[in-house]
């Protein structure tokens, strides 16, 4: 099941030098408000629990959805079905220790634009 992005308390994060919002949750896309982008995160094989690929969607090993104000590179794949990007869990991805609605990411995105 998806859940509506409003309804979601996320984690705030930075990913790839940027501020974003990460939730462990499946979120249904057509929540998310025009302007932010929306991503799948897959965790390791190993089952650590390491975030280690940002893609369009993902079906297995799939560790929650990420929302950014700022759209990330990916890379499509072979069949054109989806596209990814692979990521150092220990370089790209740092919890900042708040929780943060979708609400007041976007008045912090707007605000750091003005």
């Amino acid at each position: 099941m998806r859940m509506d992005a409003h309804d979601i308390a996320f984690e705030y994060v930075t990913v790839l030098d940027e501020p974003m919002i990460f939730t462990c949750l499946r979120v249904d896309p057509k929540t998310i408000p025009e302007g932010l982008y929306h991503y799948e995160v897959r965790h390791d094989d190993e089952g650590w629990g390491d975030p280690v690929q940002i893609a369009e969607w993902v079906m297995v090993n799939h560790w929650g959805t990420l929302i950014s104000a700022t759209p990330i590179k990916l890379t499509p794949n072979l069949q054109g079905t989806n596209s990814y990007r692979d990521i150092d869990p220990e370089e790209d991805w740092h919890y900042e220790g708040n929780s943060i609605t979708l609400d007041e990411y976007i008045l912090l995105t707007q605000d750091g634009r003005k």
